[in-house]
């Protein structure tokens, strides 16, 4: 279903390597991706929805699996989020000027979704992220 077509940049944050990339989604359709470590599917992507707007999707389970596994206290995850943040913002500029110029992009980083995640990384409270 993804297609990684060109890597625009990788940053490895705490333990986990993330990569962004221009990807192709099903009917020959670019769209923009962040990948953590070596899975194949996107941690979250960004796809047309229509021709003038621009959508992202977040993968829970790949997030749940982050909350789950990461060890660092929470003044460390608080440092590890701001890092992943600058860079998840960072590469939505670069998505938004490179693919999508024209269209209207829902940010994951003006969300209310990355307010929420990053509630349940630094807080690590699993019981909220099981429960969406």
């Amino acid at each position: 279903m993804f297609t990684k077509l060109i890597e625009i940049d990788n940053k490895k944050i705490g333990t986990v390597h993330f990569y962004a990339f221009v990807i192709k989604i099903e009917r020959d359709e670019v769209g923009f991706a962040l990948f953590m470590n070596e899975i194949s599917t996107p941690l979250l992507h960004f796809r047309k929805d229509g021709d003038t707007n621009v959508n992202f999707k977040i993968d829970n389970e790949q997030f749940l699996w982050i909350v789950k596994n990461s060890k660092f206290s929470i003044t460390e995850r608080k440092s590890l989020y701001a890092e992943f943040e600058f860079f998840l913002r960072a590469m939505e500029q670069r998505a938004t000027a490179y693919l999508f110029k024209n269209a209207k992009v829902a940010y994951v980083s003006n969300s209310h979704d990355l307010i929420r995640y990053k509630h349940y990384y630094i807080s690590s409270n699993m019981e909220l992220v099981e429960k969406q």
